[in-house]
């Protein structure tokens, strides 16, 4: 179990723990106007104080057939983690501007490389300045760069392509009690998706504030939704089983599936 909550809200007190490292992972997806830029509206502020941006395209593993946004190499997420000043011990602090959008990929790149504390600010950015959290502007602020360590993956946290060529080709999509989830919006889902794999869209996971922001719904609300999309059978048949997600973002959301679903005593 992890030391501290995977979900937090802006008026946390986790967010001044002496070992907090605040990362403003926003990338955008389809700006609106075209000419926003993520990094540029962090230097600009507002945003968390000390604050450092966690840049999603450069630290992404580049691909020899031009995919995009991979997964970093152990090296490579060593280097930019050491780089934005985090220890191992570090408790890390993700939020993104959509409110929660890219955050939880961050979220999840740290998890999959073992570091222990992390924790996604629910709602992010324009849900601290709607509640009116101080923010602030002006230059970043300075900060020293650490070693991290060179890490290796956990344990079953990526599947390579050629076991999910294997799952595409089973009968059912729950034979040998392994599931493959695609965690794209429908659309993208019904224009062409992995044989045998079951839809649990991501965006359909959220909520949308008056203010135009995402959010992540209460936990027995996300429980009830996921039952609804997947069906109560195979939800229970999930929490006991193997998940492998299509979509990054929904995988800190899967992980804590079992606490969410199984009968309290």
């Amino acid at each position: 179990m992890s030391p501290v909550p995977l979900i937090i809200d802006p008026t946390s007190s986790l967010l001044f723990g002496p070992e907090v490292v605040i990362l403003d992972a926003s990338w955008l997806y389809d700006p609106s106007p075209p000419t926003r830029n993520a990094y540029e509206e962090f230097i600009a502020g507002p945003r968390f104080p000390n604050a450092r941006f966690w840049d999603l395209d450069a630290v992404s593993e580049p691909h020899p057939d031009g995919y995009v946004l991979m997964l970093s190499s152990p090296e490579r997420f060593a280097a930019f983690a050491g780089k934005h000043g985090i220890a191992k011990s570090s408790h890390v602090v993700v939020y993104d501007s959509e409110g929660i959008f890219s955050a939880p990929r961050t979220a999840w790149t740290f998890k999959i490389y073992g570091h222990e504390k992390v924790s996604v600010i629910n709602g992010g950015l324009p849900r601290a300045k709607k509640e009116g959290i101080k923010l602030e502007t002006g230059p970043p602020s300075n900060f020293e760069e650490t070693q991290y360590p060179i890490p290796t993956v956990e344990r079953d946290a990526v599947v390579q392509f050629d076991e999910v060529l294997r799952l595409a080709q089973r009968s059912s999509p729950s034979t040998d009690n392994t599931f493959l989830i695609d965690a794209r919006p429908a659309p993208s889902y019904e224009d062409g998706h992995i044989p045998s794999s079951l839809l649990l869209d991501f965006p359909s996971s959220l909520l949308n504030d008056s203010a135009n922001f995402t959010y992540l719904r209460e936990p027995e609300e996300l429980k009830k939704h996921i039952s609804q999309q997947l069906g109560q059978d195979k939800l229970n048949q999930i929490v006991s089983g193997t998940v492998t997600v299509v979509n990054s973002e929904l995988s800190p959301l899967l992980k804590p599936l079992s606490a969410l679903v199984k009968p309290k005593n």
